[in-house]
């Protein structure tokens, strides 16, 4: 099942609009109708997003691999969901760019761990004496 199929399965368990699913990982009615019906490609930001705020298993999102949801989070995707509807629209913007920017931040962080890793396995690195 293509992403695009994932992501509307998605919405539909949680019983939301495209307009409030959208809405939610900022991103407008019709971009999300163009990601669900395949014209429209899924950036990787916002499957982070939607994995993010969700509390969507990424490896599922991706290829439709083990459960939908994860288990441990779902209270403080529960609060998290709560909280953030209480915000209004342009807070909602700000709490999914900030959101964002800790993802990215994530990325870089283990990107660098990784490569960091694999300089020490190929005896790139050398501790100093």
């Amino acid at each position: 099942m293509p992403i695009g199929k994932r992501i509307k399965e998605l919405r539909k368990y949680l019983k939301l609009t495209q307009v409030d699913f959208g809405g939610k990982i900022g991103i407008a009615q019709g971009h999300l109708t163009g990601i669900e019906s395949g014209n429209k490609s899924v950036t990787e930001k916002t499957l982070k997003v939607i994995c993010s705020v969700y509390g969507v298993s990424e490896k599922w999102m991706r290829n439709g691999e083990g459960q939908m949801f994860f288990k441990a989070p779902a209270q403080k995707i529960k609060k998290l969901t709560h909280l953030f509807c209480g915000l209004n629209h342009d807070f909602q913007n700000y709490a999914v760019q900030q959101t964002e920017i800790l993802l990215d931040l994530q990325y870089k962080h283990n990107y660098a761990k990784k490569s960091q890793s694999k300089k020490l396995t190929a005896g790139q690195y050398h501790h100093p004496v």
